[in-house]
């Protein structure tokens, strides 16, 4: 009875550190965090990846707790991997709403600010618009697979127990925030340009008749530029993001089971 039940608690505490490690990725990864899915189906969502994950590594050896304290670290080293690999596609994300807003705060739509379920604040409707896009691609691109799949091959460098965070990880979301701020310039660059040509002409219009009301119409002018600036590049667009949001998880891949440093 003993043995039975020891082998049971095994198997409970691998699963308890598959869920911990699957939790930290629905837990910020932008396919899933949205406050938009309910937390049940969250929760659901970690519960139902975690029973897939845990009869693969059944027989793996996991130490057991001393303590409630070490039960405790196992569980946030499990976590932070988790919420580590989700947190460079959020970042990825975080670049696509600098862009957002920037356009927004150029074509005056910064005034009309939505909810964003993603963030739990007020976003420009442009932002929001460029979000939901963007997600979209990174769906229809295979991302949510892809991002699985790098997941899946970090439980194989390393097994649930033997979770080790380096300061590799640090050095890596570095440089993804960095590339992550390149993406928003590259994605708002041309509608900047375009938009900064079409204030220039207006400021000359203005100038050469005084009597045309440039502040009346200048608001829908710059609207329907940027959008056609939008729909003209959009293509280049999505690609970049594609592109970028890969490279991101391909960078902070490697970084697990290496030695600490």
């Amino acid at each position: 009875m003993e043995f039975l039940l020891s082998i049971y608690t095994d198997q409970f505490l691998v699963f308890l550190l598959v869920l911990a490690r699957v939790s930290g990725l629905v837990a910020i990864a932008p396919m899933f965090s949205s406050q938009a899915i309910p937390g049940r189906v969250r929760a659901f969502v970690a519960i139902g990846i975690s029973l897939i994950i845990t009869p693969l590594w059944w027989h793996t050896p996991v130490a057991v707790p001393e303590n409630v304290i070490h039960l405790a670290i196992l569980i946030a080293s499990e976590f932070a991997i988790g919420l580590s690999l989700g947190l460079a596609v959020m970042i990825c994300f975080v670049g696509i709403d600098l862009a957002g807003e920037t356009l927004g705060q150029m074509t005056g739509m910064r005034l009309a600010n939505t909810a964003s379920p993603d963030y739990n604040a007020s976003m420009s409707v442009f932002s929001q618009f460029l979000h939901m896009l963007m997600l979209a691609v990174f769906l229809i691109a295979g991302g949510h697979r892809y991002l699985l799949d790098v997941f899946f091959q970090i439980f194989e460098r390393m097994p649930p127990g033997r979770a080790q965070m380096s300061m590799q990880v640090v050095g890596a979301l570095t440089e993804i925030l960095g590339y992550s701020f390149a993406l928003g310039v590259k994605l708002a660059a041309p509608i900047v340009l375009v938009l900064m040509l079409s204030l220039l002409v207006m400021s000359l219009i203005g100038r050469t008749m005084p009597q045309f009301n440039v502040l009346a119409v200048g608001f829908g002018v710059n609207s329907l530029v940027m959008l056609g600036a939008c729909l003209l590049s959009l293509g280049i667009l999505v690609r970049v993001f594609q592109d970028q949001s890969f490279r991101a998880i391909d960078l902070l891949s490697p970084v697990f089971g290496t030695s600490p440093s």
